[in-house]
């Protein structure tokens, strides 16, 4: 997809007010630090944002931290890997109790999954005779690594001749098995934490996910989800009617987010009028534009 229109995708910011519900940190597959993160944000014109990393709330703490320094408001957010039917699914989490403990089980359970899958993936290679010498580079400060970087050192090492190739040598030994939790199960929790739960980008097709259905939509509605993701880069104009119309019939919130991991797409100030429905059940007052 070749995502939202540019002249739409314009008409729908407020910088100076604007809200940004999604966005990744160094904690998951993000590039950004938490004070980067936060900086940037500033500096692009968004004053309410939401942290939500894949499966870890690690950053929670530190962006709010800073997002206080800078006077901007925050929401805790996490955005959860699901698995409805065979098909896996993107769920954002907002305004959780980050120490529920049935919420940081469900998410410790992921990462323990995650690393045996690394595992799996790297005793794989091995045994094939592939060496791996890049990996220590890719690793972070604190020692983690990305299932996708076992892939960027097959390459980076020239193991291997493509970064593509690399991936679908390591989808051999697991890559393309992603870790998740059962949708009934993660609404459940989510719920129980205080949680606001809405699936992230419904209509953006990418490896290993599927776009949702209606009649998706309607079992997740029917187990819990309060909400949608219908302002993201990906959706086209008539996808955006669509998810908008499904979520005004089914009495859901509204969110808009800008999926940002990098400086490639940096984070994005939506108009907060967009997301009324989803600051109304936060609590948190709609920004005025009109302001002084």
């Amino acid at each position: 997809m070749s995502g939202m229109n540019n002249d739409l995708h314009g008409q729908l910011k407020t910088p100076g007010y604007g809200v940004d519900f999604h966005m990744h940190t160094l904690a998951s597959d993000g590039a950004w630090s938490p004070e980067k993160l936060v900086e940037t944000a500033a500096a692009q014109g968004v004053r309410l944002l939401a942290v939500s990393d894949h499966d870890t709330i690690k950053s929670v703490a530190p962006v709010q931290a800073f997002a206080a320094r800078r006077g901007i408001s925050f929401i805790p957010g996490v955005e959860i890997t699901i698995n409805w039917q065979d098909a896996m699914y993107h769920m954002l989490v907002y305004n959780f109790d980050p120490h529920n403990a049935a919420l940081n089980n469900l998410l410790d359970n992921t990462e323990d999954q995650t690393t045996a899958k690394k595992e799996e993936i790297i005793a794989g290679l091995r045994k094939q005779g592939y060496k791996l010498t890049k990996l220590a580079e890719l690793k972070r400060a604190d020692g983690s690594y990305l299932a996708t970087d076992i892939a960027r050192a097959l390459y980076k090492g020239g193991e291997i001749a493509t970064f593509d190739q690399a991936i679908n040598e390591c989808t051999r030994f697991g890559l393309g098995r992603i870790c998740s939790q059962p949708a009934d199960v993660a609404l459940e929790v989510s719920l129980a934490a205080g949680g606001i739960p809405v699936l992230a980008h419904p209509g953006r097709l990418e490896y290993g996910f599927t776009v949702a259905t209606e009649k998706t939509l309607r079992e997740l509605v029917d187990m819990g989800l309060a909400g949608l993701e219908v302002y993201h880069h990906s959706h086209q104009a008539a996808e955006v009617a669509r998810y908008l119309n499904f979520a005004k019939q089914n009495n859901l919130a509204i969110s808009a987010g800008s999926d940002s991991h990098n400086e490639s797409r940096k984070p994005t100030p939506w108009n907060p009028e967009l997301t009324r429905t989803l600051l109304e059940r936060l609590n948190v007052a709609v920004p005025s534009i009109n302001a002084a």
